[in-house]
C-alpha cells in the first residue's frame, strides 16, 4: 500500500488538480451545448506544439507558449464568429475547426520524426510522470482561472442560460470565457491527453444534470463522481499495470451509465 501512495500520489494530486476546474468549465459547455469544444482547442493547441517541434525542435518553453498562442486565436475567432452571427451554429463552427486543425496536425506529423510521439501523448497523456513542477505549474494558472470564473461568475451564468436564443454583442465576454478555457485545456491536455480531460469536462456534469437543475448542486456531484472515479481507476491501474487515463475514463463511463440507469428508473417511479 506504501508503494501505492508513492507512486500515485502525485498523479492523484495532478487528476484533483485538473477535475476541480474542468468540472465547473463543463457544466457551462454542457449548457451552452458546445460538447467538443475541449477537443477542437486541443487539437488546435496540438498543431502550436508541432509547430514549435519543427521550427524550434526541442524547446518546451517555445512548445507551450506557441500551443497556448495558437488557443488564444481560436478564442478570438470563436468569439468573432458568434458576434457576427453568420447563421452556423457554434457546434457546427467548432466541429469545422477541429477538422481543419486535426488535418494540420496529421500534415506536421509526417514532417516531424518524433510527431507519432507527440500525438499518443497528446491523446494518452502521461499523468503518472507529472512531476512537482507540472502541479505547480497547474495549481497556479488554474487557480488564477478560478479567480476570473469566480468573478465573472454571474456574466457567465447568463450567457450559459441563454447562450443558443441570444446572439452575443460582447465580443470581450466570449473571449475572455474562452482565454480561460484555452489555458486551462492547454495545461491539462499537457498531463492528462485529450481523452482524460474531455471525460473530466463532460461526464461528471452529464451525470450531475440527471438529477439537479442548480449549477453549485451540479457542482459537487460532479467533483464526486471525479473523486471517485480517480481513486478507482488509479487503483485499477496500479493493480492490473493499466494505463493511467483510459482507467479514470472507463470508470467515469461506467458511473455515469449507472446513474443514467438510476435516472431512468426514478423517472419511471414518479409517472
Amino acid at each position: 500500500m506504501n508503494a501505492f501512495f508513492s507512486i500515485m500520489a502525485v498523479p492523484f494530486a495532478a487528476c484533483v488538480l485538473m477535475f476541480l476546474i474542468l468540472n465547473y468549465m463543463g457544466i457551462h459547455v454542457l449548457m451552452r451545448e458546445i460538447i467538443f469544444i475541449d477537443i477542437a482547442l486541443a487539437q488546435i493547441s496540438a498543431v502550436g506544439a508541432l509547430v514549435s517541434m519543427l521550427v524550434f525542435k526541442h524547446n518546451p518553453a517555445i512548445a507551450e507558449a506557441l500551443a497556448f498562442g495558437f488557443c488564444l486565436l481560436a478564442a478570438a475567432f470563436f468569439s468573432f464568429v458568434r458576434k457576427k452571427n453568420f447563421g452556423i451554429s457554434m457546434e457546427t463552427i467548432i466541429g469545422v475547426s477541429y477538422a481543419i486543425a486535426a488535418a494540420a496536425a496529421l500534415f506536421l506529423i509526417s514532417k516531424s520524426a518524433q510527431g507519432h510521439t507527440s500525438a499518443e501523448h497528446m491523446f494518452a497523456g502521461s499523468i503518472l510522470w507529472a512531476t512537482s513542477r507540472d502541479l505547480t505549474m497547474s495549481l497556479v494558472i488554474f487557480s488564477a482561472c478560478a479567480a476570473f470564473f469566480y468573478i465573472f461568475r454571474k456574466k457567465f451564468l447568463e450567457t450559459s442560460s441563454r447562450y443558443k436564443e441570444s446572439v452575443s454583442t460582447d465580443f470581450w465576454n466570449d473571449f475572455l470565457f474562452y482565454s480561460l478555457f484555452a489555458a486551462v485545456i492547454t495545461l491539462s491536455v499537457k498531463m492528462g491527453g485529450v481523452l482524460l480531460v474531455f471525460a473530466f469536462l463532460i461526464i461528471p456534469a452529464v451525470v450531475a444534470s440527471l438529477f439537479y437543475g442548480g449549477i453549485q448542486k451540479r457542482l459537487i456531484v460532479s467533483w464526486a463522481v471525479s473523486l471517485i472515479a480517480s481513486a478507482t481507476g488509479l487503483l485499477f491501474s496500479y493493480c492490473f499495470d493499466f494505463s493511467i487515463g483510459p482507467s479514470i475514463v472507463a470508470f467515469l463511463g461506467l458511473i455515469l451509465i449507472i446513474a443514467s440507469l438510476r435516472a431512468r428508473a426514478a423517472k419511471k417511479t414518479c409517472s
